[in-house]
């Protein structure tokens, strides 16, 4: 399936619907499982705490929820794909690496559910965030040539993921400030 010009805004609609699906799927799924474990858990529109430290096992629970449901995400996502050749299949596919590559260049500064996870375990910071974000475009590759995307279609996921993105982290930043 190769999209027309006239295709480009509902490639644009369906990541824009997806990607906002796919942050709070995420946080939700971090605050769920403090919630589980018995923490007191908050949430806002890019992060799940709790005001209650975590043990070093429930950490890695917590942080690895959000993750995981991202990674299902895709490959149901990339399931879709190939049997239906489904632009919202695409979209779950591709708001997922996109989502990920984002937590990994931020855990330059403040390190993401993967790069806590992998520090935590031992593995060095980069090992866990390196192994999703290359599945992750792996996956999105081959959604990708399934779809017979072109480059410009390629731009405009780029730019829908990026306006996702800082819509969330920009909304979060300005309704829920860190409290210190």
């Amino acid at each position: 399936m190769h999209l027309q010009p006239h295709r480009y805004r509902p490639l644009a609609i369906t990541l824009f619907v997806v990607g906002i699906a796919a942050f709070l799927v995420h946080e939700t799924c971090h605050w769920l499982a403090g919630s589980l474990l018995g923490y007191p858990m908050q949430m806002s529109l890019n992060r799940a705490w709790s005001s209650t430290p975590f043990t070093l096992a429930h950490s890695l629970v917590i942080s690895g929820a959000g993750p995981l449901v991202t990674y299902l995400q895709a490959a149901v996502g990339y399931a879709m794909v190939r049997s239906r050749a489904s632009l919202v299949g695409f979209a779950m596919v591709y708001m997922a690496f996109f989502m990920r590559l984002v937590a990994m260049g931020v855990s330059v500064f403040n390190p993401n559910d993967e790069a806590r996870i992998s520090r935590d375990l031992g593995l060095g910071q980069w090992t866990l965030p390196a192994i999703a974000v290359g599945a992750l475009l792996w996956l999105t590759v081959l959604a990708s040539r399934r779809l017979r995307l072109t480059w410009r279609e390629q731009i405009v996921c780029y730019l829908v993921a990026s306006v996702v993105v800082t819509l969330f982290v920009g909304a979060d930043m300005a309704f829920f400030p860190k409290t210190a």
